[in-house]
């Protein structure tokens, strides 16, 4: 069954994950991707054939079993390409840094995290020694090492490892490529883990305009940040640009989820709840209402979730309704406040009727469950 979240207050958004790690929004474990990432190594070593032709199908097998979550035979697949890099290629080539970034990112995985940092700053090590400074495949080492250090909670070094490789990448690339969005990602997930909320803002920012000028408006990449960012924004108080963005992510849900999309009901919770956060209990419940009429299609008759929701939808109708009640009379204008009190008080019992049935129904659905 669906879970979805309902309360007039702010949903929080949990999903702090790094490009490297568990994207459970992105749900994209590609190595070749803007994942975890390998070295790129045939640019850089003339090898035999038969050498090379064993180097890609171990390469190729780790990807397939790392993506399947078969990590066990991943890491057996790794130090076979380790071993034969080094008696290969040597114990300085960059395959076989390539083979002990493998062996990291496998380890990280696995928890198994001092052992993943052996084989990184390993691999590290034979890149700084056999590539220029500020060649791209360094970027990547650092990309790896900071992700673990992030699994590590050493915050200092993750903020140092993930800056290493913007400054490269954005020297190499310039400021409109896909790996520049990565790590303005991931240091934008540092600082809104850490509360460095504006600096968070300002990463998460920038890789939504790189990957919607590159990838295009309706890309994952891009409406999954836009959850990040958002929360960025209700941490600095700042609704109504939370709004702003929460709005682009339930259009960005429905285009590519189709209108009556679980996420999307979710998302217009978490609008709502932003809105009824600013007082305007009217455009809030519309947004419930919204929410509800998809839950409906969704959920059980009798789900307790669908209670809630009804019971969230009825105290919006309830709060708007207190501030329908006429006020003050007009000074000198009795005809004036008398219509603005009959209209305020239609208003009101307009609302109540509305909300009452919702009470109600929500009563009954939970006092099934009982």
């Amino acid at each position: 069954m669906r879970t979805i979240t309902t309360g007039i207050g702010i949903i929080a958004f949990t999903s702090l994950f790094f490009m490297g790690n568990s994207i459970a929004a992105i749900n994209d474990n590609s190595l070749l991707n803007e994942n975890n990432q390998t070295i790129t190594t045939r640019s850089f070593h003339e090898t035999t054939e038969m050498a090379e032709t064993l180097w890609n199908e171990q390469s190729t097998r780790f990807i397939r079993l790392y993506e399947a979550g078969k990590y066990q035979e991943a890491y057996d697949t790794a130090l076979r390409a380790h071993s034969l890099a080094e008696n290969t290629f040597g114990l300085n080539d960059v395959n076989t840094a390539d083979s002990l970034v493998k062996l990291g990112i496998i380890t990280q995985v696995m928890g198994e995290f001092a052992q993943a940092e052996d084989y990184l700053v390993g691999a590290l090590v034979i890149l700084e020694d056999q590539l220029e400074p500020g060649h791209p495949d360094l970027s990547v080492a650092f990309t790896n090492l900071g992700n673990l250090y992030y699994d590590k909670k050493e915050y200092a070094k993750v903020e140092e490892y993930h800056s290493k490789a913007l400054l490269i990448r954005m020297n190499a690339f310039g400021d409109n490529n896909t790996s520049v969005a990565q790590s303005n990602y991931n240091l934008a997930v540092l600082y809104e883990n850490t509360g460095e909320f504006k600096k968070a803002e300002s990463h998460y920012r920038k890789a939504i305009s790189i990957w919607t000028r590159v990838h295009g408006p309706l890309h994952p990449y891009v409406g999954n940040t836009l959850n990040n960012l958002t929360n960025t924004y209700i941490a600095q108080s700042k609704l109504a640009d939370a709004i702003r963005i929460q709005q682009r992510t339930v259009a960005f849900k429905k285009s590519t989820l189709g209108i009556d999309h679980h996420e999307v009901a979710q998302s217009l919770i978490d609008l709502g709840s932003l809105y009824a956060e600013q007082g305007q209990y009217d455009v809030a419940g519309g947004t419930y209402k919204e929410a509800l009429s998809i839950a409906k299609e969704l959920l059980n008759p009798t789900d307790p979730q669908l209670a809630m929701l009804m019971y969230t939808l009825a105290n919006a109708y309830h709060m708007q309704a207190r501030m329908s009640e006429p006020g003050d009379s007009f000074p000198g204008n009795d005809t004036l406040s008398d219509i603005v009190a009959a209209d305020g008080n239609l208003q009101t019992a307009l609302l109540v009727q509305q909300a009452l049935p919702l009470y109600e129904r929500a009563v009954e659905i939970l006092d099934t469950k009982q």
